[in-house]
């Protein structure tokens, strides 16, 4: 489960565009924050994707990717000519075929390698579904988890989605905001299909898998915050849509929040594993923040240049290790989680003064930029957040636990089975 939204320049107060995504995964799944450089290979070289291999292009673009641990593809990313992609995963009638190939984050990690604007990631994508189609496990531990997929595509200009079914698509564009979850949004509306004019893309939807996923709820909920805000949107509101929860506070309703917090291993089992925020001026400009662990609301989103990456963002694997910034962050995380009620708050102020400082006052910069200052800043507020984190888990060793046993003994399970220490 995911929720990914894109505003366009006259909705927001800096007057340009931004992209935002929670990846919603499996809640012990690492997802690692890389940054990998422009590329040139050798014609008739080949290419291993996460299932299948295909031919490599000669020129492959920077990127910077938020992506699970044992993937080649991302959940989301951009590149340095300001194209930023994030996709969900659909539920659908048409299955995944039975041979290997692409999954969903192969095709964003392709189009982002690939592309210098959204049309043109868009076509890298229709092109390799129509050569290679959808096929292959999504999930980490669950390998019986597949699914279609939605894109939401961004760059200067314009805000595309793209949805899927097979090698089906149907592509609807947008100036000043869209937002996709884990449901088919476009019907007989679309622009480009592979389609007779007129058919209902919709009709592909699987109508009780959409709906336990919570997806309408979760998406009008972001359509909601977009269009209801009294002014236009900065970063604070992007970051406060993010961390969304149905109601009150998380757990409410079956898989309708936002910031989604796993609590058992039947119904709410997904869990928002990275979060990425991207703004774009007109120009060559560009911000991006990542959580670069999971849980939005008990992280700040911190900048990044992608010259530099962070000590451990890039690191992760299938258990606990001090050498990864995601396991770090999710030792505090799991405390957290079996005394949210006590703890969300403070941690919460918390959290805005950092973002106050290290975020809203970022300028836009190159997508090289390795300036002393902007670099300095990035660091701090990865050092300022797991100060936080080491500040809250040995206070955390002092506070009850919230009583709910179902959910705390699945975080314990969690715990005990990833080598995480439990105080």
């Amino acid at each position: 489960m995911c929720d990914t939204f894109a505003i366009g320049k006259e909705l927001t107060s800096s007057g340009n565009l931004v992209f935002a995504k929670n990846s919603d995964r499996e809640p012990d799944e690492a997802q690692v924050v890389v940054s990998l450089p422009r590329r040139e290979d050798a014609q008739g070289q080949s290419l291993r994707c996460t299932y299948i291999t295909i031919p490599q292009t000669q020129r492959s673009n920077a990127v910077l990717l938020c992506k699970p641990f044992w993937i080649w593809g991302a959940e989301m990313g951009v590149n340095e000519n300001g194209v930023v992609i994030g996709n969900e995963a659909l539920f659908t009638k048409v299955k995944p075929e039975k041979t290997p190939g692409l999954i969903g984050m192969d095709l964003l990690r392709l189009a982002l390698e690939r592309s210098g604007t959204a049309d043109e990631a868009l076509e890298v994508i229709i092109d390799l579904l129509r050569r290679y189609g959808q096929g292959g496990a999504c999930g980490y531990r669950d390998k019986g988890f597949a699914y279609m997929n939605s894109f939401l595509i961004m760059d200067r200009n314009e805000i595309i989605v793209l949805e899927t079914a097979g090698r089906d698509y149907a592509v609807k564009k947008s100036r000043d905001f869209a937002a996709i979850s884990n449901k088919i949004t476009i019907g007989d509306d679309w622009e480009r299909s592979n389609l007779e004019r007129g058919a209902d893309f919709k009709s592909y939807s699987d109508p009780l898998i959409s709906y336990f996923s919570g997806s309408s709820q979760r998406r009008e909920q972001v359509v909601r915050s977009i269009r209801n805000q009294p002014r236009k949107l900065g970063l604070e509101e992007v970051f406060k849509i993010l961390r969304g929860h149905n109601g009150s506070g998380p757990f409410n309703g079956c898989n309708r929040d936002v910031c989604m917090h796993a609590a058992d291993p039947f119904i709410r089992k997904s869990h928002t594993t990275g979060s990425l925020v991207v703004e774009l001026d007109s120009s060559s400009g560009f911000r991006a923040f990542v959580t670069a662990g999971s849980t939005p609301c008990l992280t700040p989103f911190k900048p990044i240049l992608p010259g530099e990456m962070p000590g451990g963002i890039d690191r992760g694997g299938p258990r606990y290790g001090s050498d990864s910034y995601w396991w770090r962050h999710k030792q505090f995380c799991i405390h957290a989680e079996m005394r949210l009620s006590k703890v969300a708050e403070p941690i919460s102020s918390e959290i805005r003064d950092i973002e106050s400082y290290y975020c809203m006052n970022m300028p836009v910069h190159q997508w090289d930029d390795m300036d002393e200052i902007l670099l300095s800043r990035c660091r701090e507020a990865f050092i300022r957040s797991s100060m936080l984190d080491d500040k809250w888990l040995h206070k955390m060793s002092r506070i009850e636990k919230d009583h709910r046993l179902i959910h705390n003994t699945f975080w314990s399970i969690t715990a005990r089975r990833n080598g995480i220490p439990l105080t």
